[in-house]
């Protein structure tokens, strides 16, 4: 009698597998091209250069005193003592680590401005895509690319049926350039 519910079960499972695979309805979304044609994100990228620029300025101005530091040392080194000359070198050595750290600081900066000025829209298009894979029946959405610009889509046997790149454009009200490759 073990036997036989065994068997049932087995043969039932394999008869439930095809019919849950064939609900299974899978597609693609270019998130990071959507993203790039919100209007939104102009203003962002202005906001991140502009962030980036005042950091890039603030180290350029440090450089450039330890540059004016440097000279002077060098010109005044004939009349200083010795010590006093070692005590210039390891301030100019201090001023240095000072702006190797402040280097570091603004890379972090500017990661953590891009994430806070980024994610508000691509959490914008990721709701879109949910929107759109929920109102077309799709089980699983994939992004067709990273931050990066490397594609992570593998395999599609019939992309231009998985790709919802185009529904989520037209869900945010927005309009992709025109097609110049001439294909």
């Amino acid at each position: 009698m073990k036997k036989f519910i065994l068997c049932l079960v087995v043969l039932s499972t394999g008869h439930l597998s095809p019919s849950v695979a064939q609900k299974i309805k899978m597609g693609f979304a270019e998130s990071e091209y959507i993203l790039a044609l919100l209007p939104e994100t102009r203003a962002a990228q202005q906001e991140i250069e502009r962030f980036e620029r005042e950091w890039s300025n603030k180290l350029a101005a440090m450089q450039q005193g330890l540059s004016i530091q440097a000279a002077q040392l060098q010109q005044e080194a004939a009349d200083l003592s010795d010590s006093t000359q070692a005590e210039r070198e390891k301030e100019l050595q201090l001023l240095q680590q000072d702006i190797a750290r402040e280097r570091q600081t603004a890379q972090q900066q500017l990661q953590f401005k891009e994430i806070q000025v980024l994610s508000p829209l691509r959490q914008k298009v990721d709701i879109a895509i949910d929107s759109v894979a929920q109102a077309n029946g799709y089980t699983h959405v994939f992004s067709n690319s990273t931050e990066d610009g490397r594609s992570v889509l593998i395999y599609a046997q019939q992309p231009e049926e998985a790709d919802l790149t185009s529904l989520v454009i037209k869900a945010l009200g927005i309009t992709a350039p025109a097609d110049t490759t001439g294909q």
